[in-house]
């Protein structure tokens, strides 16, 4: 919850701003007879009749799209369960993860296969893009029987894998790839991965 009113928040803020700057525009182009016209009547009481209307459709708005995130996710979470064909289950698990990385609580929903079909995909899917999503988001789902799988996806020939797998090792503060991310910081030859790998040692021992 704390990042969705943080980005209820924002939005409010957000929106407050532009509303004082385009009054200050408006303002500074208005004919002074409207202005004096401006300053005679109630339109501090209306400003802030606005402000509060503002404040509330704001409010409204995520409150819906909260909803709407939670039904989609339960639906998602439910096919998931429910499907038995492996490319079925990637989508839905990747789709998981992704759009619950601020409430990783939730993924309990998919059930305990969810560890299995995104270890699946990292070690052994042919597309590297979902092998670096697989990686991240073993980190996302704090397991630490990932620790050792990702241990090896250090050594992926592809530099956005080896990336995200030294940053989920970070995240589950596991001790045991120190040794393996300093090799990482010293040898790899991408810097992405390089910085990664610095991050979660960063992680790890601060």
């Amino acid at each position: 919850m704390r990042g969705e009113r943080g980005n209820i928040g924002i939005f409010i803020l957000t929106h407050l701003l532009a509303a004082i700057l385009v009054g200050f525009l408006l303002w500074s182009v208005f004919p002074s007879g409207w202005k004096d016209f401006l300053r005679e009547g109630p339109w501090g009481i209306v400003a802030a009749a606005a402000a509060c209307g503002l404040v509330l459709v704001s409010i409204v708005r995520g409150v819906i799209e909260r909803r709407e995130h939670k039904n989609a996710h339960d639906r998602v979470a439910k096919v998931f369960r429910e499907a038995t064909d492996p490319a079925l289950q990637k989508r839905a698990a990747l789709w998981l993860v992704d759009h619950a990385r601020s409430h990783p609580g939730r993924l309990a929903d998919a059930g305990p296969a969810l560890f299995d079909v995104l270890l699946r995909i990292m070690k052994t899917d042919p597309e590297k893009l979902d092998r670096t999503r697989a990686a991240n988001s073993l980190g996302v789902l704090g397991d630490p029987r990932a620790i050792a799988p990702l241990l090896v996806a250090t050594q992926d020939e592809y530099a956005f894998v080896r990336a995200e797998a030294a940053l989920a090792l970070g995240k589950l503060k596991a001790t045991q790839a120190e040794k393996r991310l300093r090799e990482m910081i010293e040898d790899d030859w991408d810097a992405n991965a390089r910085g990664r790998a610095k991050e979660a040692l960063e992680r790890i021992t601060g």
